[in-house]
């Protein structure tokens, strides 16, 4: 009797999940308009798909991946958007990854008229919160746990840790999440971005008591997270 084929994880799974720390609608937004464009459309695939491809891609992006970390999702459109989405899971036998417990989604945007005021969120905490959603990141004030900024290896990066949703945006069944924000510090007038997410290890403590040692706001773990990303190319 014939064996069934093993069963293949859509790689939607893995961009739907990237986009919890983002506006879900936003990121959708995105690929589909781009997703029917000429060959770019075959680009899209492979970095779902192949593996390598994503590894690749990911690397271009970011220099290299945090230690245990692999690259589930990663593309680039047209040279306006790249988006990749790590996650610290294991690789599957079809070349899918199984998403761990802890989602770093990264992307860079085009100049735009939004990039200058969502920067200046991160650096002082000024600017209409609606600029953020605009570029695809959802903070709402009483969320914010904690903001600050960190060094590493002379680069500069401002970060907001905020609670969320951990899952596929707002679809049922997503668990609260504890999410930092990152903006990397790079010269020029594009924006480079991260979210890095885990469930909410204490969804119902307030947010000036919460233990932040060992999670994604924790600044020496953020710091080893961030130390082998160079998106700035520098």
């Amino acid at each position: 009797m014939e064996q069934a084929a093993p069963k293949q994880r859509s790689p939607w799974v893995y961009v739907a999940l990237g986009c919890g720390g983002f506006a879900l609608l936003s990121c959708l937004g995105v690929f589909l308009v781009f997703a029917f464009i000429g060959k770019k459309v075959n680009d899209l695939g492979e970095g779902l798909t192949n593996p390598t491809v994503r590894t690749e891609n990911a690397r271009k992006m970011l220099g290299q991946l945090p230690e245990g970390y692999l690259s589930a999702v990663s593309f680039s459109m047209l040279g306006l958007v790249d988006i990749a989405v790590l996650t610290n899971g294991e690789g599957l036998s079809d070349g899918g990854v199984e998403v761990g417990d802890r989602i770093f989604t990264y992307y860079r945007m085009m100049s735009n008229s939004e990039n200058e005021r969502t920067k200046a969120f991160f650096r002082s905490g000024e600017g209409d919160l609606g600029t953020l959603r605009n570029s695809g990141v959802t903070i709402e004030k009483e969320d914010i746990v904690k903001r600050g900024n960190l060094t590493v290896d002379g680069r500069r990066l401002y970060y907001v840790a905020y609670r969320g949703l951990f899952g596929v945006g707002n679809q049922q069944g997503a668990e609260s999440g504890l999410n930092v924000a990152l903006l990397f510090d790079c010269p020029g007038e594009q924006l480079h971005a991260g979210v890095w997410a885990m469930k909410d290890p204490s969804p119902q403590t307030p947010p000036a008591e919460l233990d932040l040692t060992g999670t994604v706001a924790d600044e020496a773990v953020l710091a080893t997270f961030v130390k082998p990303m160079n998106p700035c190319g520098r």
